[in-house]
């Protein structure tokens, strides 16, 4: 049965709560704390080139990506090349995937609404 209205007033707080909540991933640095992309941000790197290490500087909230210290330290001419300097080549793509299925950029399990009747 689909959600009504009135259901969807009464959770309205649990679900914008639920675009904020934090995920961990596992990564070959240790584990990495990351938030869930918005749809305009990713609509703007989804058509450009390095949108994956976009993806990963902009969300992961721990440890800070953008740190000078850190970009710094890493010899970083752009910010994006911490992401390259720090995981490994293979998991970039991974992670990225990681983070978009933790906004629910994936798919999503779909029923027939109804039974045709013989």
């Amino acid at each position: 049965m689909a959600i009504s209205v009135k259901e969807l007033i009464e959770q309205k707080e649990k679900i914008e709560g639920n675009k904020k909540i934090l995920y961990d991933i596992e990564t070959s640095i240790g584990t990495i704390t990351v938030k869930q992309p918005d749809a305009s941000f990713v609509a703007d790197i989804l058509k450009l080139d390095g949108a994956n290490e976009l993806m990963i500087l902009d969300n992961v909230v721990e440890p800070n990506l953008k740190d000078k210290d850190l970009q710094k330290a890493y010899n970083c001419v752009e910010p994006t090349d911490i992401v390259g300097k720090l995981f490994k080549a293979g998991e970039i793509g991974n992670i990225a995937t990681a983070i978009m299925k933790c906004a629910g950029y994936e798919s999503l399990e779909a029923k027939v609404h109804e039974e045709i009747k013989n």
